[in-house]
């Protein structure tokens, strides 16, 4: 079975309920329209005999009154079918909510590797332009695929009471088909690559606008507007002239198909209407005949038409796809054992590099951390601090070695319930749109009001948001847009400790912080967090002074761990390092 196919099948069992209420309400809407002409016909033979042969109807208004009665229930059920169109849009709408939730939880689990790959605009771009409107997958997945359905059981019912009464007539009808499966077929390939092309396009230009915007300062401080204005106008004429290639083969299509079927049209007319002269046919099958003709040209453009969108939401599936089968080293949520105490953290030789660097950034790592243990990482830049705080909470994968977490090897534990327990704060702060309150219960949204103000109290946050107009009420912006670099940061601290974790990573939080400030964020730690162990990276030195042991990353990506006072006296590369960084 073709994979597309399949594709669409799944999903149309995810939502079978809707998907049998579209398939019945189809046939029934193609039922009634295919009834009104009929029992027009009915009427307009009874009439012309009733006119031609009055003797053999003693009472023709009993028979008139059958068939106006006959077309008062179907125009009541037409009016029923009516809503079809509008609920075939709704299902659309289910469609497109069912597929991006799916997608968007998939992305959610990958690793750091997927998001180098795929920038955020392209991301964006799949999960919305990809899926909704003309031609894209949620409409291709409801009205495309039954409005082609409608069509057909338009075509096939018009067909089976066409070529009861004339076949002659009915086989002159439907010779357009064959004539449009060859336009298409030649064209078919045409119409993936253009498509893909133009949908590519379209992530170019997303990424273009989300870089700018997302960086709008530095480039108003380098006065750079004109630059990014060449670059987005050089995206948005790729994207001109994809979208161009793509609406001209429509059109082409389009116009091919409509002259074919007008041409079948007018044939039809000529040989009717002589077959009704001759006498070979009555009046009301013409009329017949020439009303069903009329009613399937649009069907019969809209069968050739499910192809050509066809391919453009396949390459929207495609994209999709490669999205949810990019390689991840992430396990599901539910795979091993579930943890919710800390009992200490061990590395045991372990190395790690990534795809994109050729050397090895830690080697052979080996250290153990206790349950309420406090310990500073120190090395240079690019030394591998960070990398050793992503193995901790399972965000890249080691190459060799084992990393021990309350005595559970770290590939056994569920993931889950590790980051329940572990807290971590960012380098780079994020903040979401939304109040400063909303960002800090991010973490914990049934903390206590109690635990609330512990946090913040402890983040050196307490003073400054009550001197805002709206207190914790105030709105952040697009990553913490409306506060200070400061600011951002200690919130993101206030976020990680209302969980109460078990284990508090802070990666270089104090460039923030001023000493005095530093001082009175560990005092609170210890008074009001006395069971969570800390892992901090800093390069300010003076967060020796909270700290129980050190853990220095060398030049060569070795670990070495101790108490400060015994890495000074015996490891030189620690002493200069230190010699180094005081002298700055």
């Amino acid at each position: 079975m073709n994979k597309h196919i399949k594709w669409i099948l799944d999903q149309y069992k995810a939502q079978k309920w809707f998907v049998l209420i579209m398939v019945i309400f189809t046939l029934a809407s193609s039922a009634v329209q295919i009834a009104y002409p009929y029992a027009f016909k009915r009427m307009i033979d009874l009439l012309t005999d009733i006119l031609a042969k009055p003797d053999l109807y003693p009472a023709p208004m009993v028979e008139v009154k059958r068939i106006i009665m006959l077309l008062i229930v179907i125009g009541a059920a037409q009016f029923l079918t009516g809503f079809y169109p509008c609920f075939r849009a709704w299902v659309n709408l289910r469609f497109e909510h069912s597929v991006r939730m799916h997608y968007f939880k998939h992305i959610t689990k990958k690793d750091y590797r997927f998001f180098q790959k795929f920038r955020t605009g392209d991301v964006v771009t799949r999960l919305t332009d990809d899926l909704s409107e003309y031609p894209k997958i949620s409409w291709f997945m409801g009205s495309g695929i039954f409005r082609a359905f409608n069509s057909f059981s338009l075509i096939m019912f018009s067909l089976l009471v066409m070529f009861s009464i004339n076949v002659k007539l009915t086989l002159l009808s439907i010779a357009p088909l064959p004539l449009m499966m060859v336009a298409f077929y030649f064209t078919s390939e045409k119409l993936y690559t253009n498509f893909a092309r133009n949908q590519r396009a379209i992530s170019d230009i997303n990424n273009q606008l989300e870089m700018s915007f997302s960086g709008i300062r530095i480039v108003k401080s380098y006065v750079s507007e004109d630059k990014y204005n060449r670059f987005f106008d050089i995206a948005l004429a790729k994207r001109f002239k994809t979208e161009m290639s793509v609406v001209k083969l429509n059109a082409i299509l389009t116009l091919i198909y409509q002259y074919i079927d007008y041409f079948a049209q007018i044939g039809v007319i000529l040989f009717g209407g002589y077959m009704a002269v001759k006498g070979q046919i009555s009046v009301g099958t013409f009329f017949l005949f020439y009303t069903y003709l009329s009613m399937m040209i649009f069907p019969l453009l809209d069968l050739p038409q499910l192809f050509v969108s066809g391919k453009q939401a396949f390459v929207n599936i495609d994209r999709l796809q490669e999205m949810k089968y990019h390689p991840t080293f992430n396990k599901e949520e539910e795979h091993g054992k579930d943890i919710d105490t800390f009992s200490g953290l061990a590395f045991e030789k372990v190395n790690c590099s990534y795809p994109e660097k050729e050397s090895t950034v830690i080697q052979d790592v080996t250290f153990q951390l206790g349950p309420t243990e406090k310990m500073l990482i120190l090395g240079a830049t690019g030394s591998g601090k960070t990398t050793i705080a992503n193995l901790i909470l399972g965000l890249i994968k080691p190459d060799s070695g084992k990393i021990i977490i309350s005595n559970e090897d770290l590939e056994d534990i569920n993931i889950k319930s590790l980051r329940q327990m572990v807290a971590y704060v960012p380098q780079e702060p994020s903040l979401f749109s939304g109040s400063i309150k909303g960002n800090i219960m991010l973490a914990n949204d049934q903390a206590s009001q109690e635990e609330y103000c512990i946090a913040l109290a402890a983040s050196q946050m307490k003073d400054e948001i009550a001197a805002f107009p709206l207190k914790d009420e105030t709105t952040v912006g697009h990553r913490g847009l409306g506060v200070s670099g400061g600011q951002k940061q200690r919130i993101t601290i206030a976020r990680a400790l209302i969980k109460r974790p078990k284990l508090l990573i802070l990666d270089d939080i104090t460039a923030s912080l001023d000493a005095e400030n530093e001082e009175k964020l560990w005092h609170d730690i210890n008074r009001d967090y006395p069971n969570t162990a800390a892992i901090v990276i800093s390069h300010r030195l003076s967060t020796l002074r909270y700290v129980d042991t050190v853990l220095f990353i060398d030049s060569s990506g070795r670990a070495h761990k101790a108490t400060h006072d015994k890495l000074v006296f015996d490891n030189k590369e620690y002493h200069d390092f230190l010699h180094e960084h005081l002298k700055k």
